[in-house]
């Protein structure tokens, strides 16, 4: 039979794996998403990436760390 205080010891690593586990699992996406973030350079890979495109001329995309950027227009001749 385990030991009170080795069972107290036992309950407390688990208690805190399972916390490190959690904490870990809620912030993997974010990290993945700024690994996604810094490759985006321009406005079609912000739109290919499915970022929010705003309905302006020219047409803007951004990012969730704060940039922008705009689609590039060539003029008609």
């Amino acid at each position: 039979m385990i030991e009170p205080g080795i069972r107290k010891i036992i309950a407390i690593l688990f208690f805190l794996l399972a916390a490190f586990a959690v904490a870990f699992l809620a912030l993997y996406p974010s990290i993945k998403e700024r690994k996604n973030i810094s490759k985006i350079t321009d406005f079609e890979s912000c739109a290919k990436a499915g970022y929010p495109i705003m309905e302006s001329y020219p047409r803007q995309c951004s990012l969730p760390d704060g940039r922008f950027f705009a689609e590039s227009i060539i003029p008609e001749k």
